[in-house]
């Protein structure tokens, strides 16, 4: 665990000139970055630094048609030194720029020559060294020192540069006074460039983390900024290997941050696991730290969106779905990002903050945003709207209510608990009331009238103007449902729809019963063959004469391994067969004769009967 958030990547980038009047020599800076033993053609010294260490690569990029001297450094940077005449040239320009830890070293040349090539394309040969010392926490920290020519390239000087300076080079760095605009406006610029290539070889390592190239005041961060420590303070720190007053406040900083970084991702890992709200408990106001893990929540998810600006807007935010992410915004409205439908979809109160988190969201996933407006509102007879937030016992019980009745798109908040009925259609139930949110499917209108089927009383109340259709459909789900919908009367051609379809309705529950009849008298006629007393004396008189007369063993136990579907088919031929063995049976009785419910087995010179169908095993039908 690092200082820098789960989702942020160090970005540095430093931009200085080496000046002759200040005693700087390009030769002796590419020797100390390449660490590399060079010798400086105008003054003859010699530059040592191949002592160095913690140098993983060096290497010189020249623009297309270069000569090959420029590709030499100790040649390219001697010609350099020679072609300025001046005491207070500037012999080289300087860029010091951070690599991401997310990136791989095999990517890091590919990074670097993206950093690079607007230079070398402005016509600069660009010598490029990757250090990697270690950092504070162990780790490395990889950077790149990338070193620049002043001069273009000319193959006819004697020294091989142009008589004038690189001024579009310079642009890239220099504003205000006869350069035009305002002093420090092209670095600012170059900097968000640099951050833009940084964020993309960052995106195609599949990294979450996003660098921002601005200071936190101008992002709109609270954190205070560490206080500066200039090389020659660091490399002092580290030859005597103790701190001094400044790094003492930096290292207790930066232990603070690892620290508080830690907590959001405790907070965040409660969020997406736990029931309930996906929210911290409420803090000390003087604390802001309760809305860093639901930005964090955010940025993970969206990793080029800048949610900065609404970090007092989110009061709650639901990413426990990886395809689909809620966020509701201290004003009541929702804004919800899906990605089976490539949609961001904005309702509830029309608040300007939550369009504007929606579009920053849309930005990050390239979805549309999708306004989606309340359509109508019922709710328990007697019952006024909750004005204030649901108490979090109470929404976790709605949800589970909800999630019973088979719903699963099901998200518990404070302004009430989000049900997803597919499409553009919800609902969100505060307890004694409900909004309808976009179209008015059957599926809104089926889940309404349950909802006051179970817990309303059976009795419904609109609230608000309905659409006429959509009212004459509530009521007639309402009828199905055996739920009263207060103070409603139906159209004549709706009740009478309703007549049709409830005489049908009842037609079909006949058919019902009598389909299950006809299953239980199969399978009791099931039991009987196997030789259940009890299911024998429960079977109706012809089906027990059958049974237990018409059949001999061979043909129960054929019988009883029959297939229940194959048993109901033939209860028709069955009752016949079994009736006309009862009625036998019967005459037997009258002429004094023992019947089959008299003696145990059948007599051994009984005539024979009619043989009963067969069945073989359990796969094979009826004959």
């Amino acid at each position: 665990m690092t200082s820098l958030p789960s989702n942020e990547a160090l970005f540095h980038l430093n931009a200085k000139v080496i000046q002759r009047s200040r005693g700087k020599s390009a030769v002796a800076a590419a020797a100390y970055r390449a660490g590399a033993r060079l010798t400086d053609a105008r003054t003859g010294s010699v530059w040592d630094y191949t002592r160095k260490r913690h140098i993983l690569d060096s290497y010189v990029t020249a623009p297309a048609g270069a000569p090959a001297w420029a590709l030499d450094r100790e040649t390219l940077w001697s010609r350099v030194e020679l072609a300025e005449v001046r005491r207070n040239s500037q012999t080289a320009r300087e860029i010091e720029v951070s690599i991401p830890r997310d990136l791989p070293p095999a990517a890091w040349r590919a990074f670097l020559a993206d950093v690079a090539r607007p230079y070398v394309e402005a016509g600069a040969v660009v010598d490029t060294c990757i250090h990697v010392p270690p950092a504070a926490d162990k780790a490395l920290n990889a950077h790149a020192h990338m070193l620049m020519t002043c001069r273009r390239l000319d193959p006819v000087s004697e020294t091989g540069f142009a008589r004038t300076r690189n001024n579009d080079l310079a642009a890239f760095f220099e504003s205000g006074g006869r350069r035009g605009g305002t002093r420090g406006d092209a670095l600012k610029a170059e900097r968000g460039r640099v951050a833009a290539v940084v964020n993309d070889h960052l995106r195609r390592a599949g990294s979450r983390r996003r660098a921002d190239h601005r200071s936190y005041e101008a992002r709109g961060d609270p954190r205070p900024p560490e206080p500066h420590i200039g090389e020659g303070r660091k490399s002092a720190t580290m030859r005597r290997r103790s701190h001094d007053r400044r790094t003492i406040v930096v290292a207790g900083l930066r232990r603070t941050k690892t620290l508080e970084n830690q907590i959001i991702e405790v907070e965040k890992e409660m969020a997406l696991t736990a029931r309930g709200f996906a929210r911290a408990p409420a803090q000390d106001k003087k604390a802001p730290r309760q809305q860093d893990y639901k930005l964090s929540l955010l940025r993970d998810r969206f990793p080029d969106g800048d949610f900065t600006p609404f970090r007092d807007v989110l009061y709650l935010v639901d990413a426990k779905d990886p395809r689909r992410t809620r966020v509701l915004t201290r004003d009541g409205a929702w804004v919800e990002a899906d990605d089976e439908s490539g949609t961001v979809s904005l309702w509830g109160p029309r608040s300007a903050q939550a369009a504007a988190l929606a579009d920053a969201i849309s930005v990050s996933t390239g979805y549309g945003v999708d306004r989606i407006e309340r359509t109508a509102a019922a709710g328990k007879p007697g019952k006024s709207r909750r004005k204030g937030a649901i108490p979090e016992e109470e929404a976790v019980s709605l949800a589970d209510r909800w999630r019973r009745r088979g719903f699963s798109d099901v998200t518990e908040s404070p302004a009430g608990v989000r049900v997803g009925l597919g499409g553009r259609s919800r609902l969100l139930d505060s307890g004694d009331h409900i909004d309808l949110i976009g179209p008015v499917s059957d599926q809104a209108l089926r889940a309404l009238a349950s909802k006051a089927a179970e817990d309303w009383g059976g009795t419904l109340e609109l609230d608000g103007p309905w659409p006429p259709e959509a009212q004459a459909r509530l009521w007639t789900e309402c009828q199905r449902q055996g739920v009263t919908l207060a103070g409603y009367t139906p159209p004549p051609a709706v009740a009478a729809a309703w007549a049709a379809e409830s005489g049908s309705v009842a037609d079909t529950s006949t058919k019902l019963r009598a389909v299950r009849s006809e299953t239980a008298e199969a399978d009791l006629l099931l039991g009987a063959a196997a030789g259940d007393v009890a299911s024998l004396k429960r079977l109706e008189p012809s089906l027990r004469a059958f049974v237990s007369g018409h059949c001999d063993d061979e043909q129960r136990r054929d019988l009883a391994r029959a297939d229940r579907e194959d048993i109901v088919q033939a209860l028709a031929e069955f009752r016949k067969l079994g009736a006309a063995e009862f009625e036998r049976q019967k005459a037997e009785r009258l002429a004094g004769r023992p019947s089959i419910f008299d003696a145990p087995a059948k007599p051994a010179d009984a005539p024979a009967r009619d043989a009963a169908p067969a069945f073989g095993r359990r796969s094979n039908p009826i004959d």
